[in-house]
């Protein structure tokens, strides 16, 4: 009788590791499911960790953008292995010790550029179990205040042309009469990538000669202030610029 209980108990025992082993290994890594939005020179955190709050002391931590090979930043065997580091990065980047032990994975980057913008991919790794999470970064320039000019005269319609530089991302473009209403279907827009990947805007529209203020808003897509300016054409087509 004392080896048949035995037999059993051995059996339940056994049936029951694999189930425990499973649920005391399981975690996961969290990105951000907002982006990180900050302009050229300053300094942000990528935000990531893992879920359970598992140290990662001892984990492989790696961060990257384009290619795994080449991390923006990596920790592994409790020191910052920065050999490997995409060059575009080095000086630029840390992880806090402290802020590892509670499995904060986020990513201190300074100096941010322009070309820093896109989607990074945040790695745990213990050898055991292997996560990721993503954040993305967004650099927001606002550009310059927009300038409006008479381009030329053609019969009974002026056309009049609004341009604004160093936007990123491309901005949107609205025009406005004298009394509010949007006229932006009637202008024609065009942006184009100039230096350091900065958008450069130009719109215009042709207007009758009888109106008298038009206003053209350059409004950034991300939560950024706006640059608006108004053109009030005089009957004998003198130009004020608010």
């Amino acid at each position: 009788m004392k080896m048949g209980f035995l037999g059993r108990t051995c059996l339940i025992v056994l049936s029951l590791l694999p189930a425990v082993s499973t649920e005391t290994g399981r975690w996961t890594v969290v990105g951000s499911d907002q982006p990180v939005i900050a302009e050229p020179g300053d300094d942000v955190i990528l935000p990531c960790h893992i879920s359970s709050r598992v140290s990662a002391v001892d984990m492989e931590v790696r961060w990257f953008r384009d290619a795994f090979e080449k991390p923006v930043h990596l920790y592994r065997f409790q020191k910052n292995l920065l050999g490997t580091q995409d060059r575009a990065y080095q000086g630029r980047t840390a992880l806090s010790p402290e802020a590892l032990q509670t499995g904060d994975l986020s990513l201190h980057l300074r100096n941010l550029q322009p070309s820093d913008r896109g989607v990074y991919t945040c790695v745990a790794d213990d050898r055991r179990q292997y996560e990721e999470g993503q954040t993305e970064v967004i650099v927001a320039a606002l550009g310059t205040q927009p300038s409006i000019s008479m381009d030329s005269t053609q019969g009974e319609q002026t056309r009049l042309v609004c341009r604004s530089e160093g936007w990123d991302p491309e901005p949107e473009v609205i025009w406005r009469d004298r009394d509010g209403n949007d006229v932006t279907s009637l202008s024609n827009t065009t942006m184009l990538r100039v230096s350091q990947g900065l958008c450069s805007v130009s719109s215009y529209i042709k207007i009758k000669q009888q109106s008298n203020v038009f206003s053209c808003l350059v409004r950034s897509k991300t939560p950024k202030p706006d640059w608006e300016s108004k053109l009030h054409i005089s009957s004998e087509y003198h130009m004020f610029v608010d």
